[in-house]
């Protein structure tokens, strides 16, 4: 499933991705992993506000 997710940081600059593939916690929480069709982003809790994301779940 492709979805938006939406990161805003401390110093409020956004990072908004329209191919997310899955997102999560590091198993510390100190980080936050996103993957998309291109890239990996691994991101410090520290340095995020809020997330944001635009998923649908649909019942099988």
């Amino acid at each position: 499933m492709i979805y938006r997710l939406k990161v805003v940081f401390v110093d409020n600059e956004e990072l908004i991705l329209e191919n997310t593939e899955k997102h999560g916690f590091s198993d510390d929480l100190e980080l936050f992993e996103l993957t998309t069709s291109e890239e990996v982003f691994v991101i410090p809790l520290k340095q995020i506000k809020y997330i944001s994301c635009d998923a649908k779940i649909f019942k099988p």
